[in-house]
């Protein structure tokens, strides 16, 4: 991982843990980016970050069960029951 990536995933683990908090460690984030001379690392921070919420979005998207895949899981669970009678 390069030091973008891991600033990118500490702020975001600490977005999630306490996300009332945000703005306050991007402010700190920047301070210390700033007195550490990584300035120019936050672009690819937030374009990290970014990536991290989409993950997390997706996720959540992908474990919500729809009738339809319900349906279409059981009927192949049945088909192979079938096949190896």
């Amino acid at each position: 991982m390069t030091t973008a990536e891991h600033y990118a995933h500490a702020l975001f683990e600490l977005v999630l843990e306490y996300p009332s908090d945000g703005s306050r460690y991007l402010k700190n984030l920047s301070a210390v980016l700033e007195r550490r001379g990584h300035s120019k690392l936050l672009p690819r921070i937030y374009s990290e970050y970014q990536m991290l919420e989409l993950r997390k979005e997706r996720a959540a998207q992908n474990s919500i069960v729809t009738p339809e895949q319900e349906r279409t899981r059981t009927l192949l669970e049945l088909y192979r029951k079938l096949v190896a009678a």
